[in-house]
């Protein structure tokens, strides 16, 4: 049976609010003058944006990427910025108790692409981006990151992997089939699939690549349960285990930077969180939100956006792995199924 582990935090998904810069109120005298050589389209929504002067969005991205997102933008244009960082799960039942009430605090949200994203279209908490007048749309980005049906694109991807403690595990794992060696039984802490929709495309993923005997077998490895990849990779680096999987390269990276023995390992076939916003429609800064759709997918913006390491940009393919697989190709084994395959159905959250 596999048993979970528990984590400790002061208030469990918690969200942090954190603002950054003071544009000028209304476009006034302290606002920076809009480019001249931008086109008349942008140069209208930028104005109209500047007698805004505030932005409000949920961020699934890391709080050190919303910051620099929303600081940047903050000292191109203006105008104020707050933001929220939320898990996926966290993000959708909020903004959607939220539209439900008619009163959106957020403007708009980048989070994972869930089916979330298109209920929120269809119950028209949110407008489709082609339809949103952002100027340039869809700013060059490659078709296959498109989702005109639900109206958004994928404006960050990042691709999933595993993190290894190299006391423990050295060089060892270089693949999936790698984790279910005898040796590591017990030594694999588990991210739960059950925290967010957006793990389903990678466990289909793995059926996709390994069958479904790779989850029963993995299930045999009796590995520990944590509630995310961040707790995961902590208690990595604590030495309470030799593997995390699913991991995030950005997670594993910042404890390697502080001294941690944690390495990840990126297998050629990968998935992953894949980013989109979702514009508000009765946001009540309409027209800032839509500049900062346009913003994130520019290329300053979007750079930005993508700068940790594990961060692929729809810009630069060459970020992503070698067989990376979108999230939208990855059906046919339902979450419940991939919950009972590891063991996990008969547990509570």
């Amino acid at each position: 049976m596999i048993s979970r582990l528990r984590t400790v935090a002061a208030v469990a998904g918690a969200a942090l609010l954190l603002t950054a810069g003071c544009g000028a109120d209304g476009g006034g005298a302290g606002a920076p003058a809009v480019p001249a050589d931008a086109p008349p389209a942008l140069r209208t929504l930028i104005e109209a944006a500047q007698k805004e002067g505030e932005l409000t969005w949920y961020s699934v991205p890391a709080e050190n990427i919303a910051k620099s997102v929303s600081d940047d933008f903050a000292k191109k244009y203006g105008i104020q910025v707050k933001f929220i960082r939320l898990t996926s799960s966290d993000l959708a039942q909020r903004f959607a108790a939220e539209a439900e009430s008619g009163k959106p605090a957020a403007d708009l949200f980048v989070g994972s692409y869930t089916p979330f994203v298109a209920q929120a279209l269809s119950k028209g908490w949110t407008v489709k981006l082609a339809d949103a007048r952002i100027p340039g749309y869809p700013n060059g980005f490659p078709g296959t990151y498109l989702l005109p049906d639900d109206g958004t694109a994928v404006i960050q991807i990042q691709p999933t992997g595993i993190a290894v403690n190299s006391q423990q595990a050295g060089d060892a794992i270089k693949d999936w089939p790698d984790l279910l060696d005898p040796k590591w039984k017990g030594k694999i802490i588990l991210v739960d699939p059950r925290t967010s929709a957006a793990y389903t495309p990678f466990w289909n993923l793995i059926v996709k690549e390994h069958g479904e005997e790779f989850l029963t077998k993995l299930k045999a490895q009796q590995p520990i349960v944590a509630s995310g990849a961040a707790p995961a990779t902590q208690q990595l680096a604590a030495g309470e285990a030799a593997i995390v999987m699913p991991a995030v390269q950005s997670i594993a990276e910042d404890l390697k930077s502080k001294g941690a023995p944690v390495a990840y390992v990126q297998p050629p076939a990968s998935t992953g969180p894949e980013i989109v916003p979702g514009l508000a429609a009765k946001a009540a800064h309409p027209n800032a939100a839509r500049l900062f759709v346009h913003y994130l997918m520019s290329q300053e913006g979007n750079k930005r956006l993508n700068a940790l390491p594990g961060s692929g940009s729809p810009l630069d393919p060459s970020s992503l792995p070698a067989r990376y697989a979108f999230n939208r190709e990855l059906t046919g084994t339902p979450a419940e199924r991939v919950h009972a395959l590891l063991g996990l159905a008969e547990e509570t959250s």
